[in-house]
């Protein structure tokens, strides 16, 4: 070694330095692409697939207008929710076709936005929304390449954003387990709570099933102690690539058996997941398109 010079200090992979290091380290431009697009197909099936002009027949009474678009006066008119919806679904459309997808994206994530936050009684986002909406705020300040660039292009500016949306979605499932933690203990977990939620709830795959699994400890315990667990170790299984995949499977699983249990519509945020996670999941050099069209061939 060279009189007067100095070794950079090997700093821990957990050490925040690190973590900032990894999280605005340069990215290939497809890699951006793909979950841009994919996060605003889901936008859209999202917009797509309400009926959003049943806010029109909710009485002003039963409206709090307590949150994100509480201003605006009930009862909405159905003639602007659909003008909403029509707009958002056009911002899609311009994403996908890559014709200002930046603009593109963020009319459809506005409208959206509102219109969730309409759909709720008390004009907040709804927990089964909140994912979506939560990840496209991140993707609102990516620079998206234009058909100018070569997707295997490698910039600070493609590869961030990718990876900031990944690490919402980490900690949105945080908070939703840290939360469950500090309103309820363990016990959340290892208690009745589950059985009694069972008991309670209405499964659209016939009443015995609740009350099948409810009466048969330990399996309530086993489902929420599954879901407890994967709610707080995402963080980890989403900073290492080889459990990004795992990981999304994992939560089709909890959040199909929230559905079948209790018929909750929480699709959403299995497929958010599944358009961050899956593309950030497969090797850094392979688009989704050439993943999928090998597993195809092979």
């Amino acid at each position: 070694m060279t009189a007067g010079t100095a070794t950079a200090p090997v700093r821990p992979w957990w050490s925040p330095a690190r973590l900032d290091e990894r999280l605005v380290a340069p990215g290939p431009a497809f890699r951006l692409l793909e979950v841009h697009t994919l996060v605003a197909l889901v936008i859209g099936l999202r917009l797509a697939t309400r009926d959003w002009t049943l806010v029109a027949e909710r009485p002003d009474v039963l409206t709090t207008r307590a949150h994100l678009v509480g201003w605006v006066p009930a009862p909405v008119p159905s003639w602007l929710l659909v003008a909403l919806q029509v707009a958002g679904l056009v911002g899609v459309t311009l994403v996908v076709a890559r014709r200002h997808p930046r603009w593109g994206f963020a009319l459809a994530w506005a409208t959206y936005t509102v219109l969730t936050g309409l759909w709720a009684a008390s004009a907040e986002t709804q927990h089964n929304d909140v994912l979506t909406v939560s990840v496209g705020a991140v993707l609102l300040l990516a620079q998206v390449p234009d058909r100018s660039v070569d997707p295997r292009d490698r910039r600070v500016a493609w590869g961030w954003p990718p990876r900031a949306a990944l690490a919402v979605v980490a900690t949105v499932y945080l908070i939703t387990g840290v939360q469950k933690l500090r309103h309820s203990g363990v016990e959340w977990a290892t208690g009745d709570n589950m059985a009694w939620v069972l008991r309670w709830g209405t499964s659209p795959l016939g009443d015995g099933l609740n009350a099948f699994v409810a009466d048969q400890p330990p399996l309530p315990q086993l489902l929420a102690g599954g879901a407890l667990v994967l709610e707080l170790v995402a963080p980890v299984l989403l900073a290492v690539r080889v459990t990004r995949i795992p990981f999304a499977l994992a939560v089709l699983a909890m959040h199909g058996s929230i559905w079948a249990f209790l018929g909750l519509d929480y699709w959403a945020w299995v497929l958010t997941v599944a358009a961050v996670a899956v593309p950030l999941g497969l090797p850094r050099d392979v688009p989704v398109l050439a993943a999928a069209r090998r597993r195809v061939s092979g």
